[in-house]
């Protein structure tokens, strides 16, 4: 097994290391330890029936279940992606063909589920790319007025002001009772990696709707500077994807978005949402 950069970007490819045969203990941890470090792991032309994906969340975390109970397959920690439907004409899974701009994964609640991998199954000829930031290289290279500025700061995440960016059509989710379960939280705009000190920045564009002790129109100007120092392009790694394709990564440390795909393409991805230890990893606390 070799674990290198991806064309010299933050990102990592894990070769040789076929997933559906068991992965002996110094390989598990020399891949928990490459996903900790670096943020995104890259698994090509695997074959995984949804137990063996099952088997990967257990060795990087404890999976979890999402909150969108439509979206669920056969195993309830697998979460179908998709634009196709079933016989009576019903979304299968959710978010369809659309594009989604950068964002992190569940920052607005109180306890994030962090990891997080998808597997491609079915994929389009053309767009679907997926794009991931880290945002440890963000904070690395800060300018120094903008280190001073968000360091100690604290945002309010808010499911509201996501979903509100939405468009106004059927995405299979149910707004209702997420909007009812999920209230606004406070978490820090940079965190502090357990054991070693590292630093990332901590934002979510059209989720984090304000800075503590900060007028609303600095905050918006400050979180505007941060998204673009953040999505620079040497910070991004860019994923064309291909069957089999296994991308996991730490959403505490790294932002994501994807491009679109023609509603005519057939896109079936699995996703599932993984509990990380928190004495190695950054659970974003509640302040």
């Amino acid at each position: 097994m070799r674990i290198e950069s991806i064309d010299g970007s933050f990102a990592h490819e894990v070769k040789d290391r076929p997933l559906w045969e068991p992965v002996a203990e110094h390989d598990a941890a020399a891949i928990r330890a490459a996903f900790r470090e670096h943020g995104v792991l890259v698994f090509r032309r695997q074959s995984l029936s949804e137990r063996e994906l099952l088997d990967f969340g257990n060795m990087i975390g404890k999976p979890g279940l999402y909150a969108e109970a439509g979206w669920l397959s056969t195993y309830p920690e697998v979460i179908i992606l998709s634009n196709l439907r079933d016989q009576g004409g019903e979304m299968l899974g959710g978010l369809a063909n659309k594009a989604l701009t950068w964002h992190t994964d569940q920052s607005y609640y109180a306890a994030p589920v962090t990891g997080c991998f998808l597997y491609g199954v079915e994929l389009p000829n053309q767009g679907g790319c997926t794009s991931w930031t880290s945002l440890y290289r963000a904070y690395e290279s800060l300018p120094r007025e903008l280190a001073a500025a968000v360091d100690g700061a604290v945002g309010t995440f808010s499911f509201a002001a996501r979903v509100g960016f939405k468009p106004a059509q059927d995405d299979n989710h149910d707004r209702a009772k997420r909007l009812a379960e999920t209230p606004d939280v406070k978490h820090p705009l940079v965190n502090v990696e357990p054991g070693t000190g590292r630093k990332a920045l901590y934002i979510d564009p059209n989720t984090v709707i304000g800075i503590d002790g900060v007028p609303q129109d600095e905050a918006d100007d400050l979180l505007d500077r941060l998204l673009e120092h953040a999505t620079q392009p040497a910070n991004v790694y860019d994923h064309d994807w291909g069957p089999g394709d296994l991308v996991l990564w730490d959403n505490a440390t790294v932002l994501h978005k994807r491009e679109s795909f023609p509603e005519t393409s057939k896109r079936l991805v699995k996703r599932m949402i993984i509990n990380l230890d928190p004495s190695r990893h950054i659970i974003p606390p509640t302040v």
